[in-house]
């Protein structure tokens, strides 16, 4: 099993988020990984956490000390209920599995979640305008702009090519999925309210139309990238007996 988790010959690396040994039956190492007990999540770096025995106040203190951006490279186990495991994927952990999940299926979910990290393009930078495609959200500078969904695809279909127009048809084909443009206003509908929310965080005129009748992000690249800085904690059970509530903790 181990053999097929190599990149250009070096093996996939994890790290135990837990406070207590590593458990066998999660231990990736059996799995031709290697345990790096020095790093924290980040997409070189798959962290696993199981949350068996975790009540609702040691995730508190796991969501504040991970960040979106890191709970994108952390795989949760021991999750009962599908209800939590999908209450847990909302939070922005990359995958949550429950306790049955044998060592393969848990290093080849841990594989996906590396190979993901890799394959798309997390963020895109246009001057203070900061695209990011795994949280499907714009930033202005440090605030958030809310996009809904679609809002943000059709900003992210722009950004593909940043000052040259795209036409309707094309958007409709690439957000919509659509095959031919509709009668409705429906791209101009949510233009507007894409254009207002970029407005509010100081990008206005940014999205212009074309005298073809489509759109263009007129904007200038920056291709400035930050390092994020990501916390090592480790945690283990509180001890107070509760079952684990993830339903209650704010998304």
């Amino acid at each position: 099993m181990g053999a097929s988790n190599q990149r250009g010959g070096d093996s996939f690396q994890f790290c135990w988020l837990g406070a207590g040994p590593l458990p066998s039956t999660i231990d990736l190492r059996r799995d031709g990984w290697v345990l790096d007990e020095d790093s924290s999540p980040s997409p070189d770096c798959v962290g696993i956490i199981d949350a068996g025995n975790l009540d609702s106040v040691a995730w508190m203190r796991v969501l504040s000390a991970y960040p979106k951006e890191a709970r994108r490279c952390i795989l949760v186990t021991g999750v009962k209920r599908a209800s939590e495991r999908a209450m847990l994927l909302q939070h922005g952990f990359a995958d949550v599995v429950s306790d049955t999940v044998v060592l393969e299926e848990l290093g080849a979910r841990a594989s996906r979640i590396f190979d993901f990290s890799h394959w798309l393009p997390r963020q895109r930078h246009f001057g203070s305008l900061r695209l990011d495609l795994l949280a499907r959200e714009a930033h202005a500078g440090t605030k958030p702009l809310n996009l809904n969904p679609r809002e943000f695809a059709l900003l992210w279909r722009l950004a593909d090519s940043p000052n040259c127009p795209v036409s309707k048809q094309t958007l409709i084909h690439d957000v919509w999925h659509m095959g031919f443009v509709p009668e409705t206003n429906s791209i101009a509908v949510h233009m507007s309210r894409l254009r207002r929310k970029l407005a509010i965080g100081g990008l206005q005129g940014v999205i212009e139309t074309a005298q073809e009748g489509g759109y263009c992000l007129r904007i200038a690249s920056d291709k400035h990238s930050a390092k994020q800085e990501q916390a090592a904690t480790r945690f283990s059970p509180q001890g107070t007996g509760k079952t684990p509530s993830w339903m209650s903790l704010p998304v």
